[in-house]
């Protein structure tokens, strides 16, 4: 029960941070979209999150026994990266997430994934 608790704290916290990216304006570190106008990269980053977020939906509401694990493992991976690239792109002048609330949804959601990780790693061992 924790350790789910645990998943969807990093799911929430995942999605909170896209709320909030489009606050901070997160198109303009991305290489691809950063280049055009603002209005243009919003439209572009927040409708490719469409799909996205219909997968992420779909892979939690209708889990296999096969694909559960390596989902879960998955997004951890990601809530892990995820921090870490924030924290390497902390340097950008065009990256907005400078504040503490920003920057504290953001390493909450690496920890849930760590933790819930490590929960994992310690569960195939046992």
């Amino acid at each position: 029960m924790l350790n789910d608790m645990l998943f969807y704290l990093g799911i929430a916290l995942l999605l909170t941070h896209e709320l909030d990216a489009i606050q901070r304006h997160e198109w303009r570190i991305f290489p691809i979209i950063r280049k055009l106008k603002d209005e243009i990269a919003y439209y572009w980053f927040t409708i490719l999150h469409v799909p996205l977020f219909v997968l992420l939906l779909w892979l939690i509401c209708h889990p296999s026994e096969n694909t559960r694990f390596w989902f879960l493992i998955s997004m951890d991976v990601f809530f892990i990266a995820h921090m870490v690239l924030h924290k390497l792109l902390n340097s950008d002048k065009k990256c907005e997430f400078v504040g503490f609330f920003s920057k504290a949804i953001i390493f909450s959601m690496g920890i849930v994934g760590m933790v819930h990780l490590s929960i994992l790693i310690w569960l195939i061992k046992t």
